[in-house]
């Protein structure tokens, strides 16, 4: 049996980062995933994710993406990859809304430079948008896009390249723990032990960690690429920042987008989706009724953009109850790490989180706070 320091097990955007971390530090690592390098079948593909500052969700997030950002520049760098690049970022809502109220809150607290705008100030700044006169728009210069299978791709050859090893299709059946205290992983192919593990397994982490019974929700998420109605330069990554729209007051009024860089401008909704009971459940076929929201959205706020579909995709979310993550350790074994169930907007933070974890798993105390991200606080 072969026997590592560490296992991870999932190998998107916050495996394949625990990976390199991992291995830049001389860990012996193995990194199992069920599907290819940058599959379809989870939530860390999409061509492009958007990065921003000022977070809505609350301001316990700014320090955390702060730091993401320092190292996507820094994978950048080492990579010689295009991973990431800033195009500011406007976000757009009732003044009353929870998106422009959390956006203020992280902004004030972390003392974030934002400039508040008019509908008339951002007509004439981006002439794609139209916005009503009740709505209002917070801008900030450092937020922009990541290329997630660019990002994927360089951790894991830096990685490689610093001794870590990766399997992919080949699925986790079981795990169990030794009474010498390794971990034995079961696989379709083989068997591992290892020191620690870390499950990296998105909407798979609830049959993973089945004793827990965690309150997880997976849920369906569609997302559109689409041509402009006319030829334009309005939508190009140039003259257009990624944006969020808040168009009422449920928790499923948020869109969000980012511009063109090749393949037409990316637009999504934040939640609404339908829930499955597993991701095998996910109903991969996009139909005109997941069209139809984006369109609508469009032909309100960025009518020019509303042409052709380019190409559509499915995504899984993994929800908790509060739509914060869970980075934390098993409550029976302090050496299985559970890092996950990030509620739709993880990706940002892989950077960070995989380092922070390398750094616990290592023995060493991280600057960051991540006790809000702890399991006590969704276990019966």
């Amino acid at each position: 049996m072969k026997k590592f320091d560490v296992i991870v097990v999932g190998c998107g955007a916050h495996g394949s980062s625990t990976s390199y971390y991992l291995a830049s530090r001389g860990l012996k690592t193995l990194t199992l995933e069920r599907f290819a390098l940058n599959h379809s079948n989870g939530s860390s593909h999409g061509k492009t994710r958007i990065i921003r500052t000022a977070y809505a969700e609350h301001p316990l997030y700014v320090p955390l993406v702060r730091k993401a950002l320092e190292l996507w520049f820094e994978l950048q760098e080492l990579s010689g990859e295009g991973v990431i690049r800033l195009t500011g970022g406007l976000q757009v809502g009732p003044p009353e809304g929870s998106l422009i109220r959390g956006v203020m809150a992280s902004a004030k607290e972390h003392g974030i430079r934002c400039e508040m705008m008019t509908p008339r100030e951002i007509k004439d700044r981006f002439p794609v948008f139209s916005l009503a006169e009740d709505q209002t728009g917070v801008f900030e210069k450092i937020a922009g896009i990541l290329f997630p299978e660019l990002c994927i791709k360089a951790y894991v050859e830096l990685a490689q390249e610093r001794g870590s090893i990766f399997h992919f299709s080949e699925p986790l059946i079981k795990w169990t723990h030794g009474r010498n205290g390794d971990f034995v992983v079961t696989t379709e192919k083989e068997q591992y032990a290892a020191t620690s593990v870390v499950f990296t397994a998105g909407s798979w982490l609830s049959s993973l960690v089945s004793d827990l019974e965690l309150p997880l929700t997976i849920e369906r998420q569609t997302v559109f690429w689409m041509r402009a109605k006319e030829t334009t330069n309005l939508l190009s990554v140039e003259k257009m920042p990624i944006f969020i729209f808040e168009e009422g007051l449920s928790t499923s009024s948020l869109f969000y987008g980012t511009p063109d860089v090749g393949d037409g401008i990316k637009v999504g909704r934040h939640h609404g989706g339908s829930i499955a009971d597993s991701p095998e459940q996910i109903v991969r076929q996009v139909t005109m009724r997941d069209e139809a929201p984006i369109r609508h959205f469009l032909e309100k706020r960025i009518p020019i953009a509303n042409g052709d579909v380019v190409s559509s995709t499915t995504c899984i979310y993994t929800n908790t109850p509060d739509r914060n993550f869970i980075v934390a350790t098993h409550p029976k074994y302090n050496n299985l790490w559970i890092v996950s169930a990030c509620s739709g907007h993880g990706f940002k933070f892989a950077s960070v989180l995989g380092k922070t974890v390398a750094q616990d798993i290592l023995g060493e105390r991280s600057e960051l706070d991540l006790s809000p991200f702890k399991l006590k606080r969704l276990l019966k």
